[in-house]
Formats: C-alpha cells, sequence, structure tokens
C-alpha cells in the first residue's frame, strides 16, 4: 500500500520562499543565517534540520557543499485527496466505499 507524503509545514513552506526569492533576485541560495532571519529560526541547526527535511523529500538539492548552494527541484504537482481512478465503471458512495454487489 502507498503511502501519500505529509504536506509540507507551514516552517518548510516558509523555507522554500525563501530559497526561491533568493534564486530569483540574486542567483544563488541564501546562507542558513539568512534563512534563519527570513523564518524567525535563531539556531542555524534547527535551518539545517528544515533544509535536511526538504533535501530528503527531493524538494530541493545542493551542487556543492554549503546549503547557499542548494537549488529547487521541479515540484511535482499537488495531488488532490480523493481523485484516485477506481477503475472503469466503479462506483463509491460518499465515503469512498463500493456498494456490496
Amino acid at each position: 500500500m502507498r503511502r501519500e507524503p505529509r504536506p509540507l509545514t507551514a516552517r518548510q513552506e516558509a523555507v522554500l520562499a525563501v530559497i526561491r526569492s533568493s534564486l530569483a533576485e540574486r542567483g544563488h541560495g541564501p546562507t542558513v543565517r539568512e534563512i534563519g532571519a527570513r523564518v524567525g529560526l535563531s539556531s542555524t541547526s534547527s535551518v539545517a534540520h528544515q533544509l535536511g527535511r526538504l533535501e530528503a523529500r527531493g524538494l530541493i538539492v545542493r551542487t556543492g557543499r554549503d546549503w547557499s548552494t542548494c537549488v529547487l527541484v521541479e515540484e511535482p504537482p499537488a495531488r488532490r485527496p480523493g481523485l484516485r481512478s477506481r477503475g472503469p465503471g466503479a462506483v463509491a458512495d460518499g465515503y469512498g466505499r463500493r456498494p456490496a454487489p
């Protein structure tokens, strides 16, 4: 059974937004301290943890050793829950259950 990935946390979204704006404005990623200052994290360890989680999810990659070399990976389109195909002619009630034969 395949599990859907968890949605990003608000903090992860904020970190991605900082990276995205830095890449657009300056052409390279922000430093860990710059990210922390913009998202309200005073600990560089906390910022590195968030970056590591984003990297593990495949949303960012580093082209070098430092986090400031990170780039965004093409984000897959968001999947909307409840729109799975149940096969041809399948019918389900409002709770996702198929009627008994």
